[in-house]
């Protein structure tokens, strides 16, 4: 019984000692990007958790590939592709000209989506070409042209190799 409870102890002094280490190497990392989003998972497609902004504070959960499992100052926990951040925390950020700048930004822009033109003719457009007198021909190749889907896998490898949304330096 004694016995079992010292083993016990050490488990315990083991297990503490290792959530030390642990939390005394964990690496911190500060948004470099002027816009950055946290996502819930790997890649550019996954949903936004939140909104970044450029200095933010990041501690590092876990790294795979180009990307980061973070957790922010106020706790929420997503991924960001590494070349969003950098080790070093962003110079003048505190600076008057930088915050004016921030303040002249306002709130971000919201995603960009994969599918934001395909959307098709609504009753308005629809209103719109009748009035302009676009011929159905027309019409039917504008209706082709948006009920055209391209594959996520596609859009995320147009991303990673052109540099854009999420794999924009």
């Amino acid at each position: 019984m004694t016995r079992r409870r010292g083993w016990t102890l050490q488990g315990l002094i083991v297990g503490a000692a290792l959530v030390c280490v642990t939390a005394a190497f964990a690496e911190t990392v500060y948004v470099q990007a002027r816009t950055a989003q946290l996502r819930s998972g790997k890649t550019s497609l996954d949903q936004v958790v939140a909104n970044l902004r450029y200095g933010d504070q990041l501690e590092v959960v876990k790294k795979e590939g180009s990307w980061l499992q973070v957790k922010t100052e106020s706790g929420a926990q997503g991924w960001i592709y590494a070349g969003k951040t950098s080790k070093t925390k962003p110079s003048g950020g505190d600076s008057g000209l930088a915050q004016l700048g921030r303040s002249m930004r306002g709130s971000e822009t919201s995603a960009v989506t994969a599918s934001a033109g395909a959307r098709g003719l609504d009753k308005v457009s629809e209103g719109y070409a009748d009035r302009a007198g676009i011929s159905p021909k027309d019409r039917d190749t504008v209706d082709r042209m948006t009920a055209y889907q391209i594959p996520d896998q596609e859009v995320e490898e147009f991303l990673k190799e052109g540099g854009l949304g999420e794999y924009a330096k």
